[in-house]
């Protein structure tokens, strides 16, 4: 018999908390798409470090085909030596999650076999990350299908993943700009953001994939999206995944924070960047979102020593400079 995962129950978006949390993404998102490829060793120590500086989540891997994403081809070995490892066990213990990043359900059920590699008491990772493209360009340009092809096959993911026991954090990628087609339809990512809430996501993930987005846009859009999910019981967290391709993430994220929300990726130092998205650059730094949590007059749980350990150590990995400006 599988693992099956402890979720708590879903709190409601709180629109005047000033806690804001963060959900770390550079062994994911961050590694994917760098030129120097990390150890076995050296990514679980980092996973080691960043969760010592207290994110609120952290996204570990992918199980994607190795000749897409072949940073990430130890998806499996990453997941269960992390299980075996004391902290890992103990962050988990206090409730913090850890995902990864699954396409299919080829990818769900690597996922559910990787949980069971580890000799840990809770198997690892305990979230699956899931995606769908607001453009039918990129939709292709990443799995091969057109928009409504692509959801129907994530919401049937989704649903398994659920009956699992798993949390499921369901992104609507190109949300603000496509590299093929421009403008995005706000409708289109309104559709696709309701079909993840009915279907039962934890967290409505919304990206910037190709970091175009200003402020003004930033707030229509969610908004659009928190007003269509009013009728919605048990509505998912939403949460921000901005590039920083313009120098504009931060200031996004503020204008996000005054309508109210209260959760964002980041990845530390702003490493990696999608490799199926033409003219997208680096993820918004962690660094950079602490500042702009500070800006908005918001709070948030990370460590800012233990953070610069983890960024020092990344650097030295990648062996190239990495974004630790707190402005």
């Amino acid at each position: 018999t599988r693992r099956r995962v402890a979720m708590k129950a879903r709190s409601p978006l709180r629109l005047f908390s000033k806690a804001v949390r963060v959900h770390e993404v550079a062994p994911r998102d961050g590694l994917q798409n760098e030129k120097a490829v990390l150890s076995l060793e050296d990514k679980v120590e980092l996973c080691r470090l960043l969760a010592s500086s207290s994110p609120s989540s952290i996204e570990l891997t992918s199980f994607v085909r190795p000749d897409r994403v072949p940073n990430l081809k130890d998806a499996k070995e990453l997941c269960a030596a992390l299980a075996d490892q004391e902290w890992y066990q103990a962050a988990r213990a206090q409730g913090m999650p850890f995902a990864a990043l699954v396409p299919n359900m080829r990818g769900l059920d690597n996922l559910l076999m990787a949980r069971e590699s580890g000799s840990g008491r809770e198997g690892c990772p305990d979230t699956c990350v899931l995606i769908t493209s607001c453009t039918d360009s990129h939709s292709k340009a990443n799995v091969g299908r057109p928009i409504k092809e692509a959801l129907d096959a994530t919401m049937k993911v989704l649903e398994a993943a659920r009956k699992e026991g798993l949390g499921v954090r369901a992104y609507c990628s190109m949300a603000f700009g496509c590299p093929f087609e421009g403008e995005v339809e706000p409708a289109v990512v309104v559709d696709i953001s309701q079909a993840y809430a009915e279907g039962g996501a934890h967290v409505l993930g919304v990206a910037d994939t190709l970091g175009c987005a200003t402020p003004s846009q930033t707030r229509s859009l969610i908004g659009g999206i928190m007003d269509s999910l009013k009728t919605v019981e048990n509505a998912p967290i939403i949460s921000l995944h901005m590039h920083d391709t313009n120098g504009m993430a931060r200031e996004n994220c503020i204008a996000a924070m005054k309508i109210g929300v209260r959760e964002f990726d980041a990845a530390v130092g702003g490493c990696g960047g999608c490799n199926f998205a033409p003219g997208a650059k680096g993820n918004l730094s962690t660094q950079g979102l602490l500042y702009a949590i500070g800006k908005a007059g918001c709070e948030h749980s990370v460590l800012g020593d233990e953070l610069a350990v983890a960024h020092s150590f990344l650097e030295d990995k990648l062996k190239r400079p990495l974004d630790e400006s707190y402005e």
